[in-house]
């Protein structure tokens, strides 16, 4: 998405509202779920839990940044649900379950499943329907995410620890409450690895979760083994760092320019984390900022979290500039330059 031209776009009152449980690697580790060093290297300090359906956190993340920016369902002529995993149902549209329950009568509700990529793909769709249709009003990005048993091992990653929780932003042409402006984003994929996180077993007629739990670290030690060549790392950290230069170009702010003062990659944590800070912090001139370290991965929230997180600890400042970075399954990945404007 290029620069602004002059019609804004703000994305205001971003929330996050994360389990009201928490898991330490060390218990992790003392039921046997993670291995004893991994849990000393692995960065988290905790994880998220929640025994309430995704989609009730996201209600509750809705109506928090609804309230918080002066708005109502009913202002709402979008809303767009990014997921990654199972949010309660089988056959059925969460989108349309959060857009009753807030009130958004007038919306249409959008699901949006572009794994952990996918909360900040929709700000950006948010973004580019808002330039190309002037009779569309704000639109509400939502996501929510549960990696409970008996089908999700939450500590089952290489690198990663997921945590419960969801995330609202109202994306609009006006700041409402605490608000940022979107100056510019890119996006990429790399279909190639889809078989990092689908496996190399037979498609199945039904979902498998409740037979045996998801575990990441076994599909993507499939996908190494069929593909030894590949180099998951180079190509994550390459697409971002680019990502990060094409969305600082289009928004017009140079790397080291003194108003850009952090990127925010994914709640990534330890070794994870570590692995990509040379080339994010070499694309952008900017210090890497670590958050999640006791939420875990949000799965497709981590984004809209960041920012959340960012404009209520006061890290940003009136007139400073942040990269979000967000990268998905798929692969893919989309980076936002904002402003703070309030």
């Amino acid at each position: 998405m290029p620069g602004d031209d002059g019609a804004g776009i703000y994305l205001s009152a971003p929330c996050a509202v994360v389990g009201e449980s928490f898991q330490s690697p060390a218990e992790a580790a003392a039921t046997g779920r993670l291995d004893a060093d991994v849990a000393r290297r692995c960065g988290y300090l905790r994880v998220a839990t929640t025994v309430h359906a995704p989609v009730e956190l996201a209600v509750r993340a809705a109506a928090r940044t609804l309230g918080s920016a002066g708005a109502a369902g009913v202002d709402l002529t979008r809303l767009l649900h990014a997921w990654t995993y199972h949010q309660g149902h089988e056959f059925w549209s969460p989108a349309h379950y959060i857009a009753y329950h807030v009130g958004a009568d007038r919306a249409v509700p959008l699901g949006l499943q572009q794994m952990c990529n996918g909360g900040a793909a929709a700000v950006e769709l948010a973004a580019r329907e808002l330039r190309a249709d002037p009779e569309q009003a704000c639109t509400l990005v939502t996501t929510a995410d549960r990696f409970c048993d008996p089908g999700f091992d939450r500590w089952g990653d290489q690198g990663l620890a997921y945590g419960d929780g969801a995330t609202a932003v109202l994306v609009g042409r006006a700041p409402q409450g605490r608000s940022v402006r979107l100056l510019a984003s890119a996006s990429a994929a790399a279909p190639s690895y889809e078989g990092l996180h689908g496996g190399t077993g037979p498609f199945t007629a039904t979902p498998q979760s409740a037979l045996r739990p998801v575990t990441v670290r076994s599909t993507k030690k499939q996908y190494m083994e069929r593909h030894p060549g590949a180099d998951l790392l180079a190509v994550a950290g390459e697409s971002m760092a680019r990502l990060s230069a094409t969305a600082l170009d289009r928004a017009g702010v140079a790397p080291r320019d003194p108003r850009l003062v952090l990127v925010a990659p994914p709640r990534f944590a330890g070794p994870a984390l570590e692995s990509y800070r040379p080339v994010l912090e070499k694309a952008t001139g900017a210090p890497l900022a670590q958050f999640g370290a006791d939420t875990g991965h949000l799965g497709a929230g981590d984004a809209i979290a960041n920012l959340a997180e960012l404009l209520a600890s006061d890290r940003i400042s009136t007139g400073q500039v942040a990269v979000l970075v967000s990268a998905g399954g798929g692969l893919s990945w989309t980076v936002l330059v904002v402003e703070r404007v309030t």
